[in-house]
């Protein structure tokens, strides 16, 4: 167990040594803590990605890496860590070490593609057209990325788990911060302070379970965030590439978050209208060249911009099955929309996606999981509005006990790109987990439209408080509860969630194949390949694909 917390610290201190190394010196954020360890987590993510291009992110060059970060931290700090920097460090620890300890990866995706796909990056460079080993290798997300970064020759293989639960920590510690400075008079109370109040309510009851996390949730609490800054935006401190950067992390960790790059486009012709220069110094910005980056990546492993989106293929490429792509692509428009719960045998997957046909099989289960998530959410919030805005105690008349604020100047743009995106989640892709931080943004904002006028003053500060203090207890409690059950299953000396196998955490039974004599790959008999050999699939493979070594990449392409 002391394992888990010290590994988790020292993994939060590299992101916040990096971004304290190379984040902007004029920085103005009242949050510096988080700031400079979320940009650690973007640079971070930016490194492995650039990395692989040329190389495996291997034990040794990633050990490198973590060493000389934290190097150069300590001499530009001359070896004073203040007081602060070690609180937030430590209760983000903290949070890491509840939310890994005795949990598990997430099911069932963690072991058909996550674990698989860092453990190629460990092993190799870019590999052309590795989506034909598994289509699902064209689905990940850039955490992967920076897990893989995080195994090295400290932490081992079990380093790959701790980013996740680092960067939910970071988040968690944003949101109660927010709540905090209003409660202890830090900052003035504005609605962006309830826009925090109302998504700490959110994670706080839903979302902080580390087995549910999967390349979602990062997606998710990043947009969440990404909102919350918007509204405390003033016309003189618009920073664009910020805003842009964030919106790149956001899409590079989900590709139904595409709706994000609203802000950045809409930010930028608001504040330099036509301005060609500035459009330059944009498209230069680190921002787009992660973006640009990634794109070339998704390009280079399954042959299109954005898959499996056909539409962003080329289709001359040696490596693209388009037919692949094009089959993938309705099969998971069609499960997000509960194929498996269709009873109309003369629906094909096509046929069953058009046209709302998929409304009867999607109301037997997801609409009613939805529901189950939503439908508290709202009782939640139509209850504080109603504490807010009623006195609880006789108020002497003579008192203006009411307060109203002034709407954010950007209010109408978040509410705009969580309506559309909210649209674009019901029709096109109406699995929760897809688009949940629209439909729950979008109904913060909602309520935020009602708290802008004859709020109790009084009434905020025990709100505040008591939200605070509710959701840290029943953080600790739902993950001390789970500790507690997992405790009885598993043995203690066995607390790192399983990355190997999903029961006995035991590696798996794996068939080697070879393709042509250029290329071999592992085939899993029992469903998921999980953290083994790479690379590791549990699909057979097309008899048509062919291995080629191209200055010293491998490039797996149709005859």
């Amino acid at each position: 167990m002391f394992q888990i917390f010290f590994f988790s610290f020292l993994t939060n201190f590299f992101y916040y040594c990096l971004g304290s190394v190379l984040s902007p010196k004029n920085v103005t954020e009242k949050n510096l803590f988080f700031y400079k360890s979320l940009q650690g987590v973007i640079i971070a993510s930016f490194i492995a990605l650039l990395l692989n291009f040329f190389t495996p992110l291997n034990n040794f060059i990633n050990s490198i890496i973590f060493i000389i970060v934290i190097f150069i931290f300590i001499i530009k700090s001359k070896f004073i860590i203040k007081k602060n920097e070690i609180i937030f460090l430590f209760i983000s620890t903290l949070i890491c070490f509840f939310l890994i300890l005795l949990s598990n990866v997430n099911r069932p995706d963690a072991g058909l593609y996550h674990l698989p796909y860092v453990s190629i990056l460990n092993e190799y460079k870019i590999i052309f057209g590795l989506n034909n080993i598994h289509s699902r290798f064209g689905h990940i997300s850039i955490i992967q990325y920076l897990s893989a970064l995080n195994k090295n020759f400290f932490f081992k293989d079990n380093g790959i788990i701790i980013p996740l639960a680092s960067i939910a920590s970071f988040y968690y510690i944003y949101f109660a911060n927010d709540i905090f400075d209003v409660y202890t008079k830090k900052i003035k109370i504005n609605l962006s302070s309830f826009f925090s109040l109302l998504i700490l309510i959110y994670i706080s009851f839903k979302l902080m379970g580390y087995d549910n996390f999967g390349n979602d949730a990062i997606a998710h609490l990043s947009f969440f965030y990404l909102i919350s800054y918007i509204l405390k935006l003033k016309n003189k401190f618009i920073d664009l590439i910020y805003i842009s950067l964030i919106s790149v992390f956001i899409f590079l960790n989900k590709s139904t978050m595409i709706f994000v790059f609203i802000f950045p486009i809409i930010l930028f012709f608001y504040k330099y209208k036509l301005n060609l220069n500035k459009k330059i110094i944009l498209a230069c910005s680190f921002p787009a060249i992660l973006l640009l980056m990634w794109l070339v990546k998704n390009l280079i492993t399954s042959g299109c911009v954005i898959y499996p989106m056909a539409f962003s293929c080329i289709k001359n490429l040696s490596w693209l099955n388009i037919n692949s792509t094009i089959s993938d692509n309705i099969a998971s428009e069609a499960w997000s929309k509960a194929w498996p719960e269709n009873d109309n045998p003369k629906f094909t997957m096509e046929i069953f996606i058009n046209n709302f046909n998929w409304i009867e099989a999607w109301s037997k289960k997801h609409l009613i999981y939805i529901a189950g998530i939503v439908v508290p959410y709202i009782l939640t919030l139509l209850i504080l509005l109603f504490f807010l805005k009623h006195p609880f105690k006789k108020i002497n008349s003579k008192i203006d006990n009411k307060i109203n604020f002034k709407f954010p100047k950007f209010y109408w743009l978040t509410f705009f790109v969580c309506f559309i995106g909210t649209i674009f989640f019901f029709i096109k892709f109406p699995l929760f987990r897809y688009g949940y931080s629209y439909l729950i943004s979008l109904l913060a904002l909602i309520f935020l439209y009602f708290y802008k006028k004859n709020i109790r003053k009084k009434n905020i500060f025990y709100t505040f408080k008591f939200i605070l203090i509710l959701s840290i207890v029943i953080f600790f409690s739902k993950q001390s509860l789970r500790i507690i059950k997992s405790y009885k299953i598993n043995y203690i000396n066995k607390p790192w969630p399983r990355i190997y196998s999903f029961e006995n955490n035991e590696k798996i039974d794996l068939e080697k194949n070879y393709l042509n004599g250029n290329f071999f790959y592992y085939l899993s008999k029992n469903g998921e390949c999980m953290f083994s050999n790479p690379p590791c699939t549990n699909y057979k493979i097309d008899d048509k694909l062919i291995a080629k070594k191209i200055f010293g990449y491998t490039i797996l392409a149709y005859r």
